[in-house]
């Protein structure tokens, strides 16, 4: 692209600024920084002083504090560290690898400005002494939201290190795209896909649809229909509705907790709609009283 109202040196220092662009992006960011910068010059000739103006006042950061340590611009940011709410957090189950999975997507120019600006993100939600889960560097990620293609390419790796297959989640999601009001629809498609709702997916329904993840979460969780793990290969329910309850289904479901092994996925529910003899289970969908099931599952 001619840079034919530009003087020499902004010539080099514009060809500087595109070797730190990562090369994913650099067809793209190449005529918008052009763009960008004569306007800045309104007119007159473009020189190294309109660029170094240009990088201060307009450019966001991390790409900010990258170019201005490229050019080796006086007050570039200084060495990354971790904010101290940061070092302070605990980290549960993978959340602390994902983290790291995320820094390997990111280049490595752009990882010392990044890294705090998330970890700043996820000490925020995890709160003073707060543990971090995954779903936190999940919504972080999300939240921050880096430049494209890196924020595609870190949900697709977070999706496939949970060994879920995206693919026919996406498939569902194109038909409800925009739908929010077809939400409780949706999740009954992914679970009878998937038989459970897998947190990735739970992920790309709570982007596709622009609803807050805690309000698809609160949803997933407020049905006995849906499940947030996979099922194993029975499946024990327990009623625990009016009548049931008043008969002692919770002990009911702390003796069979005890017999089902690791066959058996164990679960309490509102009425099971086979009435008669409280408190009633149902096995695989076929019901009876306690003394039954204790059996059935003794046969299984």
């Amino acid at each position: 692209m001619a840079l034919s109202n530009w003087d020499k040196k902004a010539q080099a220092t514009f060809a500087k600024i595109l070797e730190v662009v990562p090369e994913p992006m650099r067809d793209a960011m190449q005529p918008q920084l052009i763009a960008m910068i004569e306007g800045k010059a309104k007119g007159a000739q473009v020189t190294d002083a309109i660029i170094e103006k240009l990088v201060r006042e307009d450019l966001p950061e991390p790409q900010k504090s990258v170019i201005m340590g490229a050019l080796g611009m006086s007050s570039a940011a200084p060495p990354a560290r971790e904010p101290a709410a940061a070092a302070q957090i605990s980290w549960q189950g993978e959340s602390e690898q994902m983290v790291e999975k995320i820094m390997g997507v990111i280049p490595e120019m752009l990882r010392g400005a990044v890294r705090p600006k998330l970890l700043d993100f996820i000490a925020t939600k995890a709160g003073p002494g707060g543990s971090v889960t995954e779903n936190m560097v999940v919504d972080a990620i999300k939240e921050m939201k880096p430049p494209e293609p890196f924020f595609s390419q870190i949900m697709t790796l977070l999706a496939a290190g949970s060994g879920v297959d995206l693919s026919k989640a996406d498939a569902i999601l194109a038909r409800y795209k925009g739908k929010q009001e077809a939400l409780l629809s949706l999740l009954h498609e992914v679970q009878r896909e998937y038989s459970h709702l897998p947190k990735p997916v739970l992920n790309k329904v709570s982007e596709v649809l622009s609803i807050p993840l805690s309000a698809v979460y609160r949803i997933a969780t407020s049905y006995p229909a849906f499940s947030l793990g996979p099922k194993k290969k029975h499946l024990v329910r327990v009623c625990d509705g009016v009548a049931c309850h008043l008969k002692d289904s919770g002990q009911v479901y702390d003796e069979l907790s005890k017999k089902a092994g690791g066959a058996f996925t164990l679960e309490k529910g509102r009425c099971i709609g086979c009435c008669g003899l409280e408190p009633m289970v149902s096995i695989d969908g076929e019901c009876g009283d306690a003394r039954w099931a204790q059996e059935k599952i003794t046969q299984l």
